[in-house]
C-alpha cells in the first residue's frame, strides 16, 4: 500500500479544483429538481466528476488520495459558509472507506473504483439524511439561522427521510457508480496508450 508524497498531494489538490468546478455545475443542475434534487446532488456531482475520480485512481493510485480530496472539498465549502459538522464527518468517513476499497492498489478494477465513488458520494449525501432523521429540530434550527426559510427546511427534510431518503441514497450511489464507468470509457484509450508506451 503506497502513501501520498508531496507531488501527489499537489496533483490531488489540482484535480480537486477541477472536481469542485464540475461539482458546482452538478449542484446547479440538481436545483432544477427542487429539494429532492438537492438530496441527490452528490450523485449528480459523482456522475459529472466520474472522469476526475477515475483519473485519480489511475494517475495517483495511493492511499488517502480520496480522503485528501474530500478534506479539500470540505475546506472549500466551509470557506464559502456551507460547512456543517455532521456533513463533514459523514463525508470524511465515506472518503476513508473509498480509499480502503480502491486506494490500496495502484490500478484497482473499475468496479472497485465505482463502488468507492458510490460510497464517497453517499458520505456527502448522509450529511443531510442523518441529521434529518436523528436530530431534525437542531438541524432545521441551524440552517434557518443561516438564512434558510422554515418552509424550505421542511421540504428538505421531507426529501431526505423515510422512503425518499432511501431512494436518494440509492440514486446517489447509482449515479456515482455510473460516473466511473463513463470516466473509464472516456479515459480508457488515454491510459491504454500510456501503458503501451511504457511497455
Amino acid at each position: 500500500m503506497k502513501m501520498l508524497k508531496i507531488k501527489d498531494v499537489v496533483m490531488v489538490a489540482l484535480l480537486t479544483a477541477i472536481y469542485f468546478v464540475a461539482y458546482m455545475v452538478g449542484s446547479s443542475v440538481s436545483m432544477v429538481f427542487g429539494p429532492f434534487g438537492h438530496a441527490i446532488s452528490p450523485g449528480l456531482c459523482g456522475f459529472f466528476t466520474g472522469v476526475v475520480f477515475y483519473f485519480i485512481s489511475r494517475k495517483i493510485g495511493k492511499f488517502f488520495q480520496y480522503t485528501l480530496m474530500q478534506a479539500i472539498i470540505m475546506i472549500l465549502f466551509s470557506i464559502m459558509g456551507a460547512g456543517y459538522i455532521p456533513w463533514i464527518i459523514t463525508s470524511m468517513i465515506g472518503a476513508f472507506i473509498a480509499d480502503w476499497i480502491a486506494s490500496r492498489e495502484s490500478k484497482p478494477a473499475v468496479w472497485k473504483v465505482a463502488i468507492a465513488s458510490g460510497i464517497f458520494h453517499i458520505g456527502q449525501a448522509l450529511g443531510a439524511i442523518i441529521p434529518s432523521i436523528f436530530f431534525m429540530e437542531s438541524y432545521k434550527a441551524d440552517w434557518i439561522a443561516r438564512g434558510q426559510t422554515p418552509e424550505r427546511m421542511d421540504e428538505m427534510i421531507a426529501a431526505t427521510t423515510g422512503v425518499m431518503g432511501i431512494l436518494a441514497t440509492i440514486l446517489v450511489f447509482a449515479l456515482s457508480f455510473a460516473g466511473i464507468y463513463l470516466g473509464h470509457l472516456i479515459l480508457r484509450k488515454h491510459f491504454d496508450k500510456k501503458e503501451a508506451q511504457a511497455a
